[in-house]
């Protein structure tokens, strides 16, 4: 009889649990998935920003595109604008999936809209390793581009931006946990990658730069790939070498940067630049024999000493710091009064830089 009872409460208790509803589990075809966030500045409006959201919307078929669509919002703020799209759809707006967070040209140009940023790293749906981005002209501009060989809503930009596609040193990624960090550390600046709309087609090969608010300083693709060396982060290149009349295109394989910044008393501060760099010549516009190799590799390195040490004295004038110099000079003085003293000494330090370049052959022409 005791045993009854008991398999009864058990009965009940099981009852209960199956019965209860979980407030915040929706079935996935009752979720909307988010696959890219943008962001500009509202025009003709009394709001402040407009926030745009790209949908996927699945297919039964795997050989069909997936469609997207696209629900912009002006708002003051971007929890007010998400708030007000969800009126708009029918689903649960789900951003668990959202890799792309682009923001438009204005917004990161105007003074104060640092703020927004943080929105999204606390977000606890939005993922950290999502990719930040500028867009040009506009963010919802960059989220309209379908190019013709995607089959996912925004796969191009995880391709181009995630480096599982194309491989160049001219797209610099950056992920939004690395990009809160920036805003925030001292001694490292933030920087995003330029994404430009072109009808059906997507570049990427700029790179802006910011201080601890706003966009302060745009890079061109050779600047951008000289800062790409500099951050270790892409090793396959294509460097143009011209030597009297003769023109030759070194195609990269493996670079390696070090640095190390010197105090010396009583002695102008300096940072010595190590880059080495080895590939094989891909081009030329006149035949080159493998003994003269030497003479095209000094010349590189004269040509590369110039234009890194160009860009490092480009992004020291707009008082910025991308590279995170004055990271590694915090890491080995450790006193306020020191970091103090690195604000001091970084607009006057100057850049020694050695490079040095290694043609391993002539590819397959002798």
């Amino acid at each position: 009889m005791k045993s009854l009872s008991n398999w009864r409460l058990v009965v009940i208790i099981l009852s209960s649990i199956i019965l209860l509803n979980g407030c915040g589990f929706k079935d996935i075809d009752k979720r909307f998935f988010v696959v890219s966030i943008g962001v500009d500045l509202a025009k003709n409006s009394s709001k402040k920003y407009l926030v745009s959201l790209k949908f996927a919307i699945p297919k039964a078929s795997r050989d069909s595109p997936t469609e997207f669509e696209i629900v912009s919002e002006k708002a003051d703020s971007i929890s007010e604008a998400v708030r007000i799209i969800k009126t708009k759809v029918d689903k649960e707006v789900d951003f668990s999936h959202a890799k792309v967070i682009v923001v438009g040209e204005e917004v990161v140009k105007e003074k104060g809209n640092a703020g927004i940023y943080y929105w999204f790293t606390r977000r606890r749906d939005i993922q950290a390793i999502a990719w930040v981005a500028i867009g040009k002209p506009t963010a919802l501009e960059v989220l309209k581009v379908k190019p013709k060989s995607e089959f996912i809503p925004s796969n191009a930009l995880f391709l181009s931006l995630g480096k599982d596609g194309s491989e160049t040193p001219y797209v610099i990624s950056e992920f939004l946990f690395d990009f809160k960090y920036r805003l925030i550390e001292r001694g490292i600046d933030p920087m995003l990658p330029i994404i430009e709309a072109k009808k059906d087609i997507l570049e990427i090969n700029k790179v802006g730069l910011f201080n601890k608010s706003y966009q302060k300083l745009a890079l061109n693709p050779e600047e951008t790939k000289i800062v790409s060396f500099l951050r270790k982060r892409e090793e396959k290149s294509a460097n143009k070498i011209t030597k009297g009349k003769i023109v030759v295109v070194i195609d990269t394989h493996k670079v390696k940067t070090k640095y190390k910044i010197h105090t010396p008393k009583g002695k102008t501060p300096y940072i010595k630049v190590n880059v080495s760099l080895e590939g094989t010549l891909e081009e030329a516009t006149r035949r080159v024999p493998n003994e003269k190799l030497s003479s095209y590799e000094k010349a590189a390195e004269k040509t590369l000493n110039k234009e890194i040490r160009n860009v490092l004295v480009k992004i020291q004038k707009a008082n910025l710091d991308p590279i995170g110099f004055g990271l590694r000079y915090r890491s080995r003085h450790f006193n306020n009064d020191d970091w103090e003293e690195w604000k001091r000494i970084y607009p006057e330090i100057k850049f020694k830089v050695q490079t040095k370049m290694q043609i391993e052959d002539t590819g397959l022409i002798e």
